[in-house]
This record gives C-alpha cells, structure tokens and sequence, in this order.
C-alpha cells in the first residue's frame, strides 16, 4: 500500500510538470509574437495603462520565472525575457530592462537567505563582483552596436545552450564536498574573473543573471559545490543586475525605447509572483524529484531557442 502511495505521488508530480509544460509551449507558439509594447503602447487601464489580463500573466510569468529560478537556481531569468517578448508581446529592449529590475529587487532578500544559511563564499564573491561589473560595462558598450534582432538571436542561441547545461545536469551528479576541502588548490582568481565578465555580459546584453552560466561554470572548473556556486551567482548578481538595470534604464529612456512609468508598472506586476514564486521553488526542491523540473526546463528552453531562431 505504501509503494502504491509513493508511485500514485510520483505520478502527480509528473503530471504537474507536465501540465505546466504544455500551457508553457502553447502559450510560445500561439502567443503574440513580434511584440512592440513597452514603447507606451500598453491599452484599457486598470492602474496606469495595465490590463487585467496582463496583470496577471504578468503575476503569473514572475511566479513561474520564481518558482524555476528557486529550484534549478538559474534558468528563471531566461524565460521571463523570452515569455515577455514573446508570449506577452513586449518589445525585447523592454522585456530585458524589466527583467533586470525584477531581478534586482528579489536578488537582494535571496543573499540574505544564503548569507544566513552560511552558503557564500566570500572569496570567490570578492571576485566575481568586479568582474561581473566590468562585463556589464563590456556588455553595454557590446549592446550599443547590436540590432535589436541581433539581441533576439543570442537569446535564442542562449535559450539552446541553457538546455543543453540543464539538460547535461541530469547524467552529472553534484560533488558535495565539505567546505574545508575546496581550498586545498587555491581558487584561480582568472578563471574566476573570466565567469564574472561572462556573467556580466550576458547580464546586460540580454537582460538575465547570468547564473546559467556561472553557477555550472563555478561548479565545473572552480570545483565548488553546486549549492556554494548558487549563493555566490546571487551574491554577485545584487550588484552585477543593479549595475545593468541602471545602466540600461539610462540608455533606454534617452533613446525613447520605452517609457519609465511602463517599466515600473510591469516591474510592479512581476516582483510580488517572483518573490511567491521563489518561496514556491525552494520548497518544492525538497519534494519534487529535480530532475523531473530540469527535464522540462531543458524542452522549454530547447522550443524557445529554435522557435526564435527559426524566425531568421
């Protein structure tokens, strides 16, 4: 009876995923496609120009973008960008910029969530943080010279790559070792410096954290524990997202992309669905079997890539 219990769970579990699979894949292919929003063309107001319906596809997106981010700890940022550009419609310049901002705002009460549990490695943090910083620069500098159809492409191209690391994550099992045994070789402060300015290109050039790249990078060739290699990601990200979003926010008004008072409308609708949505994935880390939630991710990921790439 108990083996009946455990199989019929699994069973639910799955289904769930799969569900939330189905609804994610209709919504990219029936979806608006080539959105131009963001450039104050928001219509029918409920509170500034927000519809009810975008309200909550935006609460809803930030709680799915949350509850992924809280339990792969990466690839919530990638769907958010793709599903505000390309299942809400939104302009890509402003889909990356809000992202951004999101991200800022719920990146901090996650360092103190890691800070606490004693999971942030100060000294690949002090590492990561200016390099970080100066890829965000690079990525600006990068950003200005790129079509907007070329920032479509590279997240198209990112979308296809995150599937593949998450993908590769199933067959590879996390090396969990104690702290007190990392430092017996020295962290080499270049690769280190090499993944924070990676980071932070990607960072401003397409509007996400980065921690896809980072966390499997850090776990890789740093040999951190992958829960050590989340924590720093986050810690460095407050400052690395911020750094962007202001950068970005900058740039975008002067050059008319899009309007402040859009920005911090949606902002507004997606923050409360992240913050729920990142309590949701961590506890559902301790209930779910992760590989069911990578498996699912890396479809996601793999329709999103070829359906954006696909268009060129």
């Amino acid at each position: 009876m108990e083996q009946e219990n455990r199989i019929r769970t699994e069973l639910i579990k799955s289904a769930a995923v799969v569900f939330v699979l189905l609804i994610i894949l209709t919504g990219l292919f029936i979806g608006q496609q080539q959105g131009q929003r963001g450039v104050a063309r928001l219509e029918a107001i409920i509170f500034g120009d927000i519809t009810y319906m975008e309200a909550l596809n935006l609460l809803l997106l930030g709680f799915l973008s949350g509850a992924v981010g809280g339990m792969l700890g990466m690839g919530g940022g990638v769907l958010k960008v793709v599903n505000l550009h390309l299942f809400l419609g939104f302009d890509i310049l402003f889909a990356r910029i809000v992202s951004l901002i999101s991200y800022s705002v719920i990146s901090i009460s996650a360092f103190v969530r890691y800070r606490k549990y004693g999971f942030i490695l100060w000294d690949v943090v002090k590492i990561l943080i200016p390099s970080s910083i100066l890829g965000v620069l690079l990525g600006v500098i990068i950003g200005n010279w790129l079509y907007k159809d070329y920032v479509e492409i590279l997240l198209g191209i990112y979308a296809l790559i995150a599937g593949i690391i998450v993908l590769n994550q199933i067959w590879i099992k996390a090396d969990e070792k104690e702290i007190f045994q990392l430092f017996k070789n020295k962290i080499s402060e270049t690769t280190a410096s090499g993944i924070g300015i990676a980071m932070g290109i990607i960072c401003s050039i397409i509007g996400i954290s980065g921690g896809i790249i980072s966390t499997p990078l850090q776990h890789t060739l740093l040999k951190l524990p992958l829960k050590n290699a989340i924590a720093n990601t986050i810690a460095a990200a407050v400052f690395c997202s911020i750094t962007a979003s202001v950068i970005l926010l900058f740039y975008g008004l002067k050059n008319r992309d899009f309007l402040l008072a859009d920005v911090v409308l949606v902002s507004i609708c997606l923050i409360p669905g992240n913050i729920l949505g990142g309590q949701l994935g961590s506890y559902l880390t301790k209930v779910m079997h992760i590989n069911h939630v990578r498996a699912a991710f890396a479809i996601v990921a793999f329709a999103i890539g070829f359906k954006i790439l696909l268009q060129y």
